[in-house]
């Protein structure tokens, strides 16, 4: 396997890598099923699988090995631990409670768009394609309110580091697909201070974002507002949620930069 960005890597330790990114998306897999996969003798397969069951990160059953509850309590100390958290999760509950629908709080990551937290309004649909979002990283940020928002205050020369590196497919026929599009689009949510998403990633949803932005001006993650386009649609979608996004995004802001000061004086 190539090393990515050319440093050196620890061997086993990116072949262990590799086995808990497998078992993610089998499942569960048996020694040698998971062996043939990664190109690997057995002996090999189970070494590694052992000491991860000793860890707690896999459980063995009859049927083979899937990833284990150690993985929970780890993901719920990364989040509880993270400042953008901290800072947006009592907005993004009542950002929920006001306006009903989907409520999301997004960050970039290697390219990717990760859920940090999200909330579900009365109204809320589509609720259990957002359950499994979280499950893995979105790969493309083009395609999402959230993700746009996050790319219009991002450097351009990261900007384009994501393009080349995943590029703008096509989730439906309202996806932008040209560079030069997207970017027309990415200026266009710094003159408003907000972005839209209509049926780009999934069709029948819409979406509004903003960004939450750290004192240097980029974009630390993202608010976003999702729910079907016969409720978000005229003046709704035009203006009653982009305020509220906006106002919601300004005061995770301002809870952020206070977290940082307490920092600074403890």
């Amino acid at each position: 396997m190539p090393e990515k960005h050319g440093h050196r890597k620890i061997k086993s330790v990116d072949t262990t890598c590799r086995l808990v990114k497998l078992l993610r998306e089998r499942g569960e897999a048996t020694v040698s099923n998971l062996a043939a996969d990664l190109d690997l003798a057995p002996g090999t397969v189970h070494t590694h699988l052992a000491t991860l069951k000793d860890h707690g990160l896999v459980v063995q059953s009859e049927d083979g090995y899937r990833l284990g509850p150690r993985f929970l309590t780890l993901g719920e100390f990364v989040r509880n631990h993270s400042d953008l958290y901290q800072a947006a999760k009592e907005e993004i509950e009542d950002l929920a409670d006001e306006c009903g629908e989907c409520v999301h709080l997004l960050t970039e990551h290697d390219g990717r768009l990760v859920p940090i937290y999200e909330r579900f309004g009365e109204n809320a649909v589509a609720v259990e394609y957002h359950n499994r979002k979280r499950e893995e990283p979105v790969k493309h940020l083009h395609c999402t309110a959230a993700g746009k928002a996050i790319l219009a205050y991002t450097p351009d020369d990261r900007v384009a580091e994501i393009i080349d590196e995943v590029g703008l497919p096509p989730n439906t026929p309202q996806t932008i697909t040209d560079c030069d599009t997207l970017l027309d689009e990415l200026e266009r949510i710094r003159q408003r201070g907000y972005s839209v998403a209509e049926e780009e990633q999934l069709q029948g949803l819409r979406a509004v974002g903003a960004p939450i932005r750290g004192s240097d001006g980029n974009a630390l993650g993202a608010v976003a507002v999702s729910g079907p386009t016969g409720r978000l649609k005229g003046e709704r979608f035009e203006s009653e949620i982009p305020e509220l996004v906006i106002q919601t995004a300004n005061i995770c802001e301002v809870n952020y930069e206070t977290l940082d000061l307490s920092e600074e004086v403890l």
